[in-house]
């Protein structure tokens, strides 16, 4: 099975006024060979969120957010088969941003505060 990369663009695209209304820049880029598995990226941020969804040709993916404000990191691996499986890991990123909304199966990172020395 091969994921048509190209998809990903195109979904952003789709969101620009979500990501307006959240204050966030994004960035599509370009299909790029890796190793024998192309691969796709788009970059999110924010004032208050940095964000990366990678996708390989095979289906795979990555979702990465980092809340700037305490450090905590939420990644999720997802195997896409189709744009919808797409669709669902962008409103799975716009649940988290907007609601605090982990998705099911993430891990979740929290850094813990340092104390002052």
């Amino acid at each position: 099975m091969t994921f048509p990369l190209e998809a990903l663009s195109a979904a952003i695209s789709d969101r620009a006024q979500t990501w307006a209304r959240l204050s966030m820049s994004w960035h599509a880029r370009p299909i790029k060979p890796n190793h024998g598995k192309q691969i796709v990226s788009g970059d999110f941020e924010s004032e208050s969120w940095l964000a990366a969804i990678t996708i390989w040709s095979s289906g795979e993916a990555e979702l990465e957010a980092a809340r700037l404000t305490d450090g905590r990191i939420v990644a999720k691996h997802y195997d896409l088969s189709t744009p919808d499986d797409l669709d669902t890991l962008l409103n799975e990123l716009v649940a988290l941003l907007t609601e605090n909304r982990i998705p099911e199966a993430a891990i979740v990172v929290a850094h813990e505060p340092t104390a002052p020395a």
